[in-house]
């Protein structure tokens, strides 16, 4: 623990273990560094209609889902997989919306008007808070936004959408029930997760407490959010009547580097 116990991860020791861990898992993560380089390249060659709200808002998943695939890369390379799991549950989630709203209308319909029913949650816990600072004024500019936002509810009569909803229409489910399921425990800080910074001695008595770089889980993440990204490059592609065979090529090369790590 000597190199790590007075900054972390954020201190210089730390590129060290980063240059080891690519070394270890190398055809991984250049595979990882080569789809990123050609999701940024599809991203910028893409024409969107500006008057088409599913490209436009097809194009800002895809940044979303790449932003995402980028964190949980620098995350497992500093040996932070516990971390590396929660952004990577976050890709996945936007992976399912990416496909589903490119494909499916209701998906759609009920992703934009997710936005709204937010607002009008929000407009409805201010307005319900009885220890509100906000005047009197401010509080009635709130009251008229959710009467807006209901009465725009009640005519629109739109299903909403949970996570699962939208990885059925994305043709995803299996993946739901998964790869999606298997990152909650880093979400929700669970007791086994816990269990990973606890130090006994010999006695199995309490050492000490403690958290190093690990690679374990360094493989299933970055594989995983290689598919995410993968999936989601095919569908961007296929939306913009472009040619999916890069993203063809990265599924079946990942395969191959799978079945070598195995």
């Amino acid at each position: 623990m000597a190199p790590y116990h007075s900054h972390g991860f954020i201190g210089q020791q730390i590129h060290s273990w980063v240059k080891a861990t690519k070394r270890t898992h190398k055809p991984l993560f250049e595979l990882a560094e080569r789809i990123n380089a050609d999701c940024y390249q599809s991203l910028g060659s893409v024409t969107i209609d500006s008057g088409s709200l599913r490209q436009t808002l097809i194009a800002c998943l895809f940044a979303r889902c790449l932003e995402l695939f980028q964190a949980s890369y620098i995350l497992v390379s500093h040996g932070m997989s516990p971390s590396g799991s929660v952004t990577l549950r976050a890709l996945l989630e936007a992976t399912f919306v990416l496909c589903a709203t490119a494909k499916d209308d209701a998906a759609l319909e009920a992703y934009v008007i997710d936005g709204e029913r937010e607002k009008l949650r929000v407009a409805r816990k201010l307005l319900a808070d009885k220890d509100s600072t906000l005047s009197e004024d401010r509080l009635d500019v709130i009251r008229g936004i959710q009467n807006e936002l209901d009465e725009k509810m009640k005519e629109q009569k739109i299903m909403k959408f949970s996570t699962e909803d939208f990885a059925i229409k994305a043709g995803l489910h299996s993946w739901y029930l998964t790869a999606y399921a298997k990152t909650s425990w880093a979400v929700h800080t669970t007791i086994r997760d816990m269990e990973r910074h606890i130090v006994l001695d010999d006695e199995e008595k309490l050492k000490s407490i403690t958290f190093i770089p690990t690679d374990e889980g360094t493989v299933d993440v970055l594989s995983t959010a290689c598919t995410a990204m993968i999936i989601s490059l095919g569908e961007l592609l296929s939306l913009f009547g472009a040619d999916t065979t890069v993203a063809d090529m990265y599924g079946k090369e990942l395969e191959r580097v799978m079945t070598k790590t195995a």
